[in-house]
């Protein structure tokens, strides 16, 4: 009996650990350093490395990254930041995006000027 109380218990501790999951690289949630027409492609792969996600969106060059935190038995977060690029490889705009508490808590990315 105490064996198989024991098959339990490790099946509930291998159950636990497969019910979180991570996605993507972790970034400052802090982009003001992202500043419309002045920011270049190499400044954000010097801060956040190679883009995770490149596309294109109505003719504009794209670049995405996102970190992800996902969870089976409690709320998940994701973060997301998305760069436009003009055709002199400055950012012509950017999209930030969280759910992370600490995130959702600031006004700034309301107030941020670009």
């Amino acid at each position: 009996m105490r064996r198989i109380g024991n098959v339990v218990v490790s099946l509930l501790m291998l159950g636990s650990l497969a019910a979180c999951v991570t996605q993507g690289r972790d970034f400052s949630s802090d982009i003001s350093w992202i500043k419309v027409g002045k920011t270049t492609q190499s400044d954000v792969i010097a801060i956040l490395g190679s883009p995770e996600r490149v596309g294109n969106a109505g003719g504009t060059p794209t670049w995405s990254y996102g970190y992800y935190d996902y969870h089976l038995m409690s709320e998940s977060f994701t973060k997301e930041v998305k760069l436009y690029w003009s055709n002199d490889k400055t950012v012509k705009d950017y999209s930030f995006t969280s759910s992370f508490p600490g995130d959702r808590s600031k006004d700034i990315y309301l107030q941020q000027k670009r």
